[in-house]
């Protein structure tokens, strides 16, 4: 569950991202779990439901533990669903199951993560994020 002011607009890639509405420095706590708003979905559970809540749910959902590997997903019912990918991201995961900022984030910027992390079976085929390459000369 989101625990500070965000503002849903469009990323620059075409989709919807979520942006900080304030100054978040390095080390605020922005998201902790709360199970009434963090749902696990078991695969009985998704088979049970409607097709076009499917598709929200393949969208929008991960992994509860990848570790695991039960099936279980987990849908963030408030904005914290379009946190958006990055290689780079501006927060982390840390061994509470809490998201903090990993640098300072200014007012407007947006908020992303490293799906991996939540998921190393991700497909990023869609991420028109440009690649970073570490190798690339500088100047």
């Amino acid at each position: 569950m989101l625990i500070v002011e965000t503002i849903l607009k469009p990323d620059q890639f075409g989709g919807i991202g979520l942006f900080s509405a304030a100054l978040l420095p390095k080390g605020s706590l922005i998201w902790i779990h709360n199970p009434i708003v963090d749902i696990a979905v078991t695969p009985e559970q998704y088979e049970a439901l409607a097709p076009t809540f499917q598709a929200l749910l393949d969208k929008h959902a991960y992994p509860r533990d990848y570790k695991a590997n039960d099936g279980v997903v987990e849908y963030n019912a408030d904005n914290a669903r379009f946190m958006n990918h990055s290689s780079q991201p501006n927060t982390y995961q840390d061994d509470h199951c809490r998201i903090l900022t990993a640098r300072d984030v200014q007012p407007g910027e947006e908020l992303t993560c490293n799906y991996l992390f939540f998921d190393p079976t991700c497909d990023l085929s869609w991420n028109k994020e440009p690649s970073v390459n570490v190798d690339a000369p500088t100047g």
